[in-house]
């Protein structure tokens, strides 16, 4: 990629990520299918939140979660950091934070080519960012800012789900024409920067109840179809691809 063309593709995700944080429109057009996902946020603050004290955290890509994690972080006595391409939404963050008075660190910043000290971070965590990026660049770069014994932890969209890709194109004006949800040769790429790569995948039959229930999904049905698809996924490993959203952690950074 020369650089003109990675200066653009930059200047395209910051603009379009400002006008997302202003108008809010994602939550307006999608937010339902947003409303089923508990439970693999439910297994990411798990790890992110055990035992913070003392440890080194990096939102990556921190503006779609509005400080909440960071600030919860900082008052549980951990260090916090957060980045993200949208000069506007960390204007917002930095306001919010000290007008709370909570030490969190922001900083506008690309991901694929940040600007901390190597082996800096225990714990680098961020929801549908790695989709936006360059994903040689960035496993790179977050390997180097890792500490050796520290883990990345990411929740990110997969791209072979046929009925999943065609809402996609449906809904162009709340997505960028970079995006690229991941697909299973992307974990294997992982391979090339860390040791470990763990992935659960999450919401295959799930996705019926936010496309029948608009607003409160009942929480029975939430329970129910998770459930059938942890056996289904179990039982049918290549069904796994077809999922929509998946939890991954990498760990022991190989510093390429």
């Amino acid at each position: 990629m020369n650089q003109k063309t990675l200066d653009k593709r930059l200047k395209d995700e910051q603009e379009f990520h400002n006008e997302i944080f202003e108008s809010d429109i994602r939550s307006k057009e999608v937010g339902r299918f947003y409303l089923i996902n508990d439970a693999i946020h439910k297994d990411y603050e798990k790890f992110i939140f055990d035992r913070p004290k003392d440890r080194v955290y990096l939102e990556y890509g921190c503006g779609m979660a509005k400080g909440n994690r960071l600030a919860r972080l900082a008052s549980e006595g951990a260090i916090a950091y957060g980045i993200d391409i949208s000069d506007y939404a960390i204007e917002n963050l930095l306001s919010k934070a000290n007008e709370k008075n909570i030490r969190i660190s922001y900083s506008v910043m690309n991901a694929e080519d940040m600007t901390f000290e190597d082996d800096t971070f225990d714990v680098i965590f961020g929801t549908g960012i790695l989709h936006h990026l360059d994903l040689d660049k960035s496993y790179s770069n977050i390997s180097k800012k890792l500490k050796k014994t520290g883990t990345a932890i990411f929740i990110e969209p997969l791209g072979h789900n046929p009925l999943i890709n065609r809402f996609r194109n449906k809904t162009p004006d709340i997505r960028t024409d970079d995006e690229h949800p991941l697909l299973m040769k992307d974990f294997r790429t992982a391979n090339k920067y860390f040791e470990k790569v763990d992935v659960k995948y999450f919401y295959l039959t799930t996705l019926a109840v936010p496309v029948i229930f608009k607003n409160d999904p009942p929480k029975f049905l939430l329970r129910f179809f998770n459930s059938v698809d942890k056996v289904i996924f179990a039982l049918f490993p290549f069904m796994r691809k077809y999922a929509w959203q998946v939890l991954i952690k990498f760990s022991n950074s190989n510093k390429n």
